[in-house]
């Protein structure tokens, strides 16, 4: 877009009248009609003073080739640096909380601690949905694509010991596969069965759902 598209894209999105943003610019409104028309330009002065009233930058006003804030390349950098380190962070939260299960699950074998060690976990994945729910650019490709990412590893990480105490339950209930009772084997072999397909079932729907959303936009 060009530079007088972006303005008046802008000024519209933020409810202004021609008259309105020239009161807050301080200039005339015939400047502003120029400036939309793209018969002028405004100097750095007031270039400054769009990019502060608009929240955007001044590289993006005149820049044709840059669609969003996002395209600038030290920008797009920087935000691509700090989706990482959230992700890595978020990774770290979710295999501590998996040793926390390890240790309730298949050392202890206790029900209930086993249930409260997947609280850490869910809070991680719910204080995150939480935050990008709240995020005012929910269209933002980059930000979809790392919530993906993000929900699908945690699928694989975070389903194994739900699955496995699931089967353990079941075995004392109802005393078949019990390891205690029938071969170890067999019952790794059925917690590993449903560990492999719910995850694989929770990718999937990930999957869809990302493709649906992007679709959408």
């Amino acid at each position: 877009m060009t530079f007088s598209e972006k303005l008046i894209q802008l000024r519209k999105q933020s409810n202004l009248s021609q008259e309105g943003l020239a009161e807050k610019l301080n200039v005339s409104r015939q400047s502003i009609s120029r400036w939309e028309m793209g018969s002028a330009m405004p100097d750095a002065n007031n270039l400054m003073l769009l990019s502060k009233l608009f929240g955007i930058s001044t590289d993006y006003l005149l820049n044709e080739n840059y669609v969003s804030d996002n395209d600038i390349p030290k920008v797009r950098e920087i935000r691509n640096d700090n989706t990482k380190i959230i992700l890595y962070f978020l990774l770290v939260l979710e295999v501590m909380t998996l040793i926390l299960q390890f240790m309730t699950v298949v050392i202890l074998e206790n029900i209930f601690f086993s249930l409260l060690s997947f609280i850490p976990f869910i809070c991680v994945i719910a204080g995150f949905e939480f935050g990008y729910q709240k995020k005012k650019d929910l269209n933002n490709k980059t930000t979809a694509l790392f919530r993906k990412r993000l929900y699908t590893i945690s699928a694989w990480f975070g389903t194994y010991f739900p699955a496995r105490l699931s089967v353990t339950v079941f075995s004392h209930i109802s005393g078949i596969f019990d390891p205690k009772t029938s071969s170890k084997i067999v019952f790794e072999c059925i917690v590993l069965t449903i560990y492999i397909c719910s995850a694989m079932l929770m990718t999937l729907s990930i999957e869809k759902n990302h493709i649906t959303k992007n679709k959408g936009d």
